[in-house]
């Protein structure tokens, strides 16, 4: 089989943004055309009995109200060619729910339990296959300490315990074991399979390669969140860089996150490298360096913007407004964020404004179409399965940055 470099694959995350940034189904039929794969998330395991479920009965199922499960299938009335999957984990659920995703792997009746509602629930709402973004422990970020502060450490994790997974081993087998029952349940309804990577997981605990890449048809690396304000709030840094920089974790960089598939002998074209369409951001105080260059000091989340109302998270289409662009008869009082591009290509774009005594700064790591193009001309370049935009209502789906409509879907899939 060849690698598709023609292949773009998105996932969408449909939220419920009110005014400007409300998005529906039908908002996003101008990108379908330039799509073979579309993926909605989240579903998710209920506890009470590991059956696969809709996150928001109201959003997904109900259809005098929202009902998206049935609108998002039925895209594909007008767009023949495309394939829609249900994708059920990606981190959906609140921190203290997350443990089910592993006591389901534990025994044979719970994994036929989530095999039998997932196969009944893509053939009700006619989704061409399922996304598995399991939920693992995700690694804690490292900090670095000074030696009183290791002892420190140590001590304490011996009064409260460890955050490490005793039954890893039981849950790698598991999960090999639930992708290989899925495997066999969808197969004669032509059904795909995926998984969805995601990051801050230890991929070489929780998935046995060689096993697993055989029985999926693709393997989605949700490159992106390396370093956020929620796992660092007191520094900034790039949060989705493409390669390693000196001084940086070595792993936090799409580069290396594809090696180790590659080097454990996963095919590259089963390999399809998620994009953002949105940018992390951080406060600045008076102690942040006013050059702006990262790793800069900060103070945690920088505020929520009017499309995500997430602290820390600003989408391409809220990014790009505040971007000060050098003429003066469009920059005017929003335009905030002096830009820092990456001739390197190396590392990704930024914005920040400076802190100020009577205004607060901000930092943002963002993507943008330049970089979604260099990216996507380093999965061509390594013969990989294709791009995965995250998520695609986050892009600019009315173009109000002045570049068209969906401007980072498009630079990305020109450059494959």
């Amino acid at each position: 089989m060849l690698p598709l470099f023609d292949e773009l694959l998105l996932p969408l995350v449909f939220s419920l943004f009110s005014g400007a940034g409300k998005i529906e189904p039908i908002d996003i039929e101008p990108a379908l055309p330039l799509c073979t794969h579309l993926i909605y998330g989240y579903a998710v395991v209920d506890g009470n009995n590991n059956q696969l479920t809709p996150r928001d009965v109201y959003i997904d199922e109900d259809a005098p109200h929202k009902g998206y499960f049935k609108k998002v299938t039925g895209l594909k009335a007008r767009h023949p060619g495309l394939r829609v999957l249900l994708s059920v984990g990606g981190g959906a659920d609140q921190a203290g729910e997350k443990t089910k995703y592993l006591t389901l792997l534990e025994t044979p009746d719970s994994r036929a339990a989530f095999v039998q509602s997932a196969r009944a629930l893509l053939k009700k709402y006619n989704f061409d296959g399922l996304d598995l973004a399991w939920q693992f422990p995700q690694i804690k970020e490292k900090r670095d300490r000074g030696t009183f502060g290791n002892i420190w450490h140590k001590v304490k994790k011996t009064f409260s315990g460890s955050s490490k997974d005793d039954k890893e081993e039981e849950h790698r087998d598991g999960f090999t074991a639930l992708v290989r029952e899925l495997r066999q349940a969808l197969r004669g309804d032509g059904y795909m399979l995926s998984l969805g990577v995601l990051p801050h997981v230890n991929s070489t605990i929780y998935y046995d390669y060689r096993v697993i890449a055989p029985l999926v048809d693709q393997i989605h690396l949700l490159s992106t969140d390396f370093v956020t304000p929620e796992r660092v709030p007191q520094e900034a840094d790039y949060s989705a860089p493409l390669f390693y920089v000196h001084d940086r974790k070595s792993y936090q960089n799409v580069d290396s996150f594809v090696r180790r598939w590659l080097e454990n002998g996963v095919d590259a074209f089963k390999l399809i490298v998620g994009v953002p369409t949105f940018g992390r951001s951080w406060a600045l105080t008076s102690d942040s360096a006013i050059s702006g260059v990262p790793p800069i000091v900060a103070d945690g989340p920088g505020e929520q913007g009017t499309v995500t109302k997430t602290p820390g998270q600003l989408a391409w289409q809220e990014t790009c407004l505040l971007l000060k662009t050098g003429d003066k008869s469009r920059d005017g009082p929003d335009r905030i964020l002096r830009k820092v591009t990456d001739p390197s290509k190396r590392l990704g774009s930024y914005g920040f404004k400076a802190y100020q005594k009577d205004a607060p700064g901000l930092w943002v790591s963002y993507e943008e179409p330049d970089t979604a193009a260099y990216k996507a001309a380093y999965v061509k370049g390594k013969q990989l399965g294709g791009i995965a935009l995250l998520d695609l209502s986050l892009d600019d789906p009315r173009g109000v940055c002045g570049n068209g409509e969906f401007p980072i879907l498009k630079a990305a899939k020109n450059a494959l």
